[in-house]
């Protein structure tokens, strides 16, 4: 049953929500001052055209916690003392490939970004045809090739082609909210951050697919609680998940963080045998090697999930894939002690997320779970063949 989604700031006066004939459920992200407070879930049991502004005020005083206002109160008071003048420019990175129609509505969104000062920079990674170079060319964004394929050879182009030092990276099937920077420029006001990730909120919930994605396997989200991640404060298991530190579709980072741990692996992620991992790699790298990730669900993007099963089981296969290699390259990295890899592997990852889901999948589809499984299975295949060809790559071409 498809599902309207959209946000609702709280600060201001609360409208009714209209264009909901086709839902029997409007889920709601409610916001103060911009930061996230809680998700909500509204009814719509007689499949209205609206919902009434006194249905969703009576939503938000069931389901929004007080203490939740209270620390977004808090926070907003905090960041008045926060004047535009003082926050970094920002190099914003699109990394695309064959997919002009969803890129056009990212940068979309992009140039109504309310920020300072800014720079969009798309990188077309072993483009087919010329047709994001000529979408780039009639707007006010700069542009970048990167041939080699992959999409960490990419990420690896923008940070050698941004001009600022703040680089922060979205993906072409992303739209950014309006205040997306300011949190992330906020964020790195502190000193001590090298790092920051933020929320990735469900674009649409309109196919069975994203239904599932979203609220059986768990969706892009990573709560709407601000936290740090540094080294001393999280476990062994927490440090090889990393699924808390952040996704590639919304994080930045300072230029000088990649003097110190390297740049992205380009034998992995999407375009690679790897299938995915790049952006979890680097983040899990960040933490491992004693710098500071913050996770700020102000920095807040809207991602537009597949909308087929057939999709999301092969971005759940590529899952498999991406994640025993990027377990692989951790323990080629020496970031995690070869004992504490195996440990893991058997115990946290294929028993306890990938088995026993497979025996128990509740709500999520087997044959979703079974793709994930395969994906596990052939990641150390898929691993030495990205290794190899990463190789190849680099002896006729170079990382920028």
């Amino acid at each position: 049953m498809p599902t309207k989604v959209l946000d609702l700031e709280l600060s201001k006066e609360i409208p009714p929500i209209w264009g909901t004939e086709r839902y029997d459920r409007v889920q709601v992200l409610a916001r103060y001052h911009r930061r996230p407070v809680s998700w909500m879930s509204v009814s719509n049991n007689q499949w209205s055209p609206v919902i009434s502004a006194e249905q969703v005020r009576h939503a938000v005083a069931e389901q929004v916690s007080w203490p939740l206002w209270q620390r977004l109160l808090r926070e907003a008071i905090d960041e008045g003392a926060c004047q535009a003048d003082t926050l970094p420019s920002i190099s914003v990175v699109v990394c695309t490939r064959d997919r002009t129609g969803q890129l056009a509505d990212c940068l979309k969104a992009l140039l109504a970004l309310d920020y300072p000062t800014f720079e969009i920079l798309v990188v077309d990674n072993a483009p087919s045809n010329d047709s994001t170079a000529r979408l780039a060319a009639c707007l006010p964004v700069r542009y970048a090739r990167e041939d080699n394929p992959g999409l960490d050879w990419a990420r690896n182009r923008g940070i050698a082609e941004a001009r600022h030092d703040i680089i922060a990276f979205t993906d072409d099937d992303v739209r950014p909210d309006r205040f997306w920077l300011h949190a992330v420029g906020r964020a790195f006001l502190d000193a001590e951050v090298m790092a920051v990730s933020g929320l990735v909120a469900p674009g649409e919930l309109e196919t069975a697919a994203q239904h599932q994605f979203e609220f059986a396997y768990g969706g892009m989200g990573k709560g709407l609680q601000r936290r740090f991640f540094r080294l001393r404060d999280v476990s062994t298991r927490e440090l090889l998940w990393g699924h808390l530190f952040g996704v590639g579709a919304n994080m930045a980072f300072r230029r000088e963080v990649f003097d110190r741990v390297g740049l992205f692996d380009v034998a992995l992620d999407v375009g690679t045998p790897s299938g995915s991992g790049g952006d979890l790699e680097l983040l899990h790298r960040i933490v491992a090697r004693g710098h500071t990730i913050l996770y700020e669900p102000a920095a807040l993007v809207w991602h537009v999930h597949r909308r087929s099963l057939a999709l999301l089981k092969r971005q759940l296969y590529d899952n498999g894939r991406g994640f025993g290699s990027y377990l692989l390259t951790c323990a080629r990295n020496g970031t995690i002690p070869f004992s504490t890899f195996l440990e893991f592997v058997i115990r946290e990852w294929f028993g306890r997320w990938l088995v026993r889901r497979l025996v128990r999948p509740a709500y999520l589809s087997r044959r979703l779970v079974l793709a994930e499984l395969l994906g596990a299975i052939a990641s150390p295949f898929a691993y030495r063949a990205a290794q190899l060809r990463a190789k190849e790559l680099m002896k006729s071409s170079p990382a920028p």
